[in-house]
């Protein structure tokens, strides 16, 4: 039997990923920084599993008063993140192959978005979004200062990705 999941979709991945790059407000994101938000994007239901900081209590308040969706739960986060890195990977080789990502900075795990503009026909439907993905947005807006390393950063509060080796 095939099933279709949008996490496992090539160019679903490119759209999350543009979309993400272009309501980022910082000049160049870490990689793993970016993978994470590309999975709360993939799976809103999994936010309410984020340890928010208190500067994030609105935020907080959407995500842990929506009612828990058993059909949406994901038994292993972890490993769907794992299985979804070869798709995130592609999917950001992809713009930089057409001049919209910094290739270089790429091979280094940072993610830039260069001069060249978006497509008409792509960026127009970054406004069509639903009131839960708009929500995952501003969700990654309030977490992009938040340090991606460390006892308090992104990787532990998301409980996604292993922080406890990390060089700072």
């Amino acid at each position: 039997m095939l099933v279709y999941h949008p996490a496992f979709d090539l160019y679903a991945c490119v759209y999350r990923m543009l979309q993400l790059l272009e309501v980022m407000e910082r000049d160049s994101i870490e990689l793993e920084r970016i993978r994470i938000w590309d999975f709360y994007l993939t799976f809103p239901n999994e936010a309410r599993k984020i340890k928010f900081p208190m500067q994030l209590a609105e935020l907080k308040k959407i995500f842990k008063d929506k009612a828990a969706n058993p059909y949406e739960d994901l038994i292993d986060p972890r490993r769907i993140l794992q299985r979804m890195q070869s798709f995130q990977m592609a999917a950001l080789r992809c713009p930089a192959s057409y001049g919209l990502i910094d290739g270089e900075l790429l091979i280094k795990k940072m993610v830039k978005r260069t001069d060249k503009p978006i497509p008409d026909a792509i960026k127009v439907n970054f406004q069509k979004n639903s009131p839960e993905r708009d929500n995952i947005i501003k969700l990654v807006i309030g977490f992009a200062d938040l340090p991606l390393y460390g006892a308090v950063g992104l990787k532990e509060r998301s409980g996604l990705l292993d922080f406890k080796y990390d060089p700072r």
